[in-house]
């Protein structure tokens, strides 16, 4: 039956259908205009989507955020849950503004400055509904009005159109190209998910296109981002930048939060995030750039270095030519090393089936990789590359020299007896040392020869401050059972954590400081960190305990035996747990967020500000007091 007629509200237009339910736009006997939004009859009848629809419902009323549109009644009454009352519905305000939607079909491609300012202020909004712990999930145009300030209206609700990926059979009951890759692989979703949609958005009023097409962006075919430059030539280079991470498709690569986006698109933001990967030289896990411990393994990332004066050098002997070979020996090669000023591409066969131009462009074999390594590095370094197949030998390069020295001395010697004897009338004996200088000569050319320019330099650990690292092995005994996306985010904190005690260090005093007086301000912070990571964990175990498809096959059976209400409350109530769960992890990994973000200044004012000590303190505990939040 329809609400409105049974409530006496005026129908201006509807019912409409849209996504899972059926819409008519009212007028309140108030003057106000309203949205009626009620589930489809055909999902109401599952009783575990009823369920979930009229607990988003009650989320968003409950949510109390000034940007997104008041709902102000869910209904029927006594209870929307009842399976024999008719398909629940909520009723909502209806901002005064115009739809996103029409906006973007008006508009777009619109002017730069706008485009920007219009999804600045979008970010504003989100920014304000993250910092009550929530995440929109299913944020598209149609469900944001552009007036005084941008509102959201029909969010939440992506959980009553998706079946978790937790079932066998995950069924999509609507794509979008707005909805993060995430939204449809996984239930655990955070803020960045949002800032996904934001992107897209950016792209579209900035060129009129999707980027990846009308459908959803997880079935996709996707290769790099296009370039915004290739549309739109006056566009800045930065704006480019910022549309590839939020378009990215690891949640980790975006910006952390949506204030920090707001900030980047109007030019004051801080330093991004420490994108750049190298691996890990102990357990081979990819990990940030400058992170001395690796939080994977918790062992020190590089392994392997210098040691300057040892003579100590490997050499590659001979390859096959595979691909397949030949690919993972580069990523050992590139695993303990520096970034090379050649590609390492080597000549494998007879030199002269390649052309002039390709052997000076090929490394010809054997060829140096390293000089001046340690013995165990070098021992350590063979074994590696013989578990490739790579035929490595070690050579010294205190011999090579050595054989070049007594080559040069010979053949000058050998020249100067040559030219006494001729002077002396020996010419016969002058003659006979001919011979003597050519093998001495073979011995300077074959020993300077010898001394090969290595191809390869071993990646340089970053400097040792203990202060740092004590505190980052604190944060990897934390990590222990944690899922990828709180690895990641932790790995990131841990790499900041670093920098901030680094640079205490610097200042106190480089090694001469207390250690103490370097991590007194940090400890408290890292505390906090390891008491949220352990209730992601928690959280993260209990989740997987409640396998979502065991629980919707469960309730199907149920009343396919007929059997009384009372046995599948517990299965109901197993899903609002699930629910909740998700809700509570949302609301943990948006505060490691923006304690990132915060602590990504805290890092760029030690590097700026002459008041280091205060000013730190004070960006430390804004950090500890978001973290704090219940």
């Amino acid at each position: 039956m329809n609400p409105a007629a049974q409530r006496g509200w005026t129908v201006e237009s509807g019912p409409q259908r849209l996504g899972n339910e059926r819409v008519w736009h009212l007028r309140l006997s108030d003057g106000r205009r309203a949205v009626l939004a009620q589930l489809s009859p055909e999902l109401a009848r599952e009783q575990a989507l009823r369920r979930r629809y009229v607990r988003d419902a009650e989320w968003l009323r409950d949510l109390a955020a000034p940007v997104v549109a008041e709902v102000i009644e869910i209904g029927p009454a006594p209870d929307p849950r009842d399976p024999a009352a008719d398909p629940p519905w909520r009723l909502r305000a209806e901002p005064d503004g115009e739809l996103l939607e029409a906006w973007l079909t008006a508009r777009a491609p619109a002017p730069i400055d706008e485009a920007i300012d219009l999804v600045a202020r979008l970010c504003d909004s989100l920014a304000e509904v993250h910092r009550r712990g929530a995440v929109l999930r299913d944020l598209q145009p149609r469900h944001i009005v552009v007036g005084e300030r941008v509102w959201f209206t029909d969010v939440g609700l992506a959980r009553a159109d998706i079946l978790s990926s937790r079932t066998a059979s995950s069924l999509i009951l609507e794509g979008s190209p707005y909805a993060s890759p995430e939204h449809l692989r996984s239930t655990r979703v955070d803020p960045r998910s949002d800032l996904y949609t934001a992107g897209v958005i950016l792209w579209r009023a900035v060129t009129g296109t999707l980027p990846f097409g009308d459908g959803p962006a997880l079935l996709a075919e996707r290769g790099a981002v296009p370039r915004l430059s290739a549309v739109r030539p006056e566009a800045p280079a930065s704006l480019e930048e910022l549309l590839v991470r939020c378009l990215s498709r690891r949640p980790e690569e975006r910006p952390d939060s949506a204030s920090e986006l707001a900030d980047a698109l109007r030019g004051r933001g801080a330093p991004g995030k420490a994108l750049t990967l190298v691996v890990c030289q102990s357990c081979g896990a990819g990990l940030r750039a400058g992170l001395r411990l690796c939080l994977h393994c918790g062992k020190a990332a590089v392994q392997f270095r210098h040691q300057p004066g040892s003579g100590i050098a490997l050499d590659l002997v001979k390859l096959k030519e595979d691909a397949v070979y030949l690919a993972p020996l580069r990523e050992t090669l590139m695993a303990v090393s520096e970034k090379p000023s050649r590609a390492l591409n080597f000549m494998i066969g007879d030199r002269r089936m390649f052309s002039r131009e390709e052997r000076e462009e090929l490394i010809a074999l054997p060829a140096r990789l390293w000089i001046d390594l340690s013995e165990d590095g070098a021992t350590e370094l063979q074994k590696r590359l013989a578990s490739e197949g790579v035929s490595v030998k070690r050579a010294s390069t205190h011999d090579e020299r050595r054989t070049a020295r007594i080559g040069r001395v010979g053949m000058v010697s050998t020249a100067a007896a040559s030219i006494a004897l001729f002077a002396t009338s020996h010419p016969i004996l002058g003659v006979l040392c001919i011979p003597l200088f050519f093998i001495a000569l073979i011995m300077s050319v074959r020993g300077r020869a010898a001394q090969r320019r290595p191809v390869l330099s071993l990646r340089q650990a970053p400097a040792a401050l203990p202060a740092g690292d004590r505190l980052v092995a604190r944060l990897w005994s934390s990590i222990q059972g944690a899922q990828p996306d709180v690895v990641e985010q932790l790995t990131e904190l841990a790499l900041l954590v670093q920098r901030v005690a680094d640079r205490r260090a610097e200042l106190l005093g480089g090694a001469r400081a207390e250690m103490d007086a370097v991590t007194a301000p940090l400890e408290p912070l890292v505390a906090i960190l390891e008491k949220q990571v352990a209730g992601l964990v928690a959280l993260d175990r209990e989740l997987a305990s409640l396998d979502e498809g065991v629980m919707v096959r469960a309730l199907a059976a149920s009343e396919a035996r007929g059997e009384p209400s009372s046995k599948r409350d517990p299965i109901l109530a197993g899903l609002d747990r699930l629910r909740s769960l998700e809700d509570a992890r949302v609301a943990h990994m948006r505060r490691l967020l923006d304690a990132s973000s915060l602590l990504r200044r805290t890092v760029e004012l030690g590097l700026r500000v002459v008041d280091e000590e205060g000013r730190q303190r004070a960006e430390l505990e804004a950090a500890r007091a978001l973290l704090e939040e219940p």
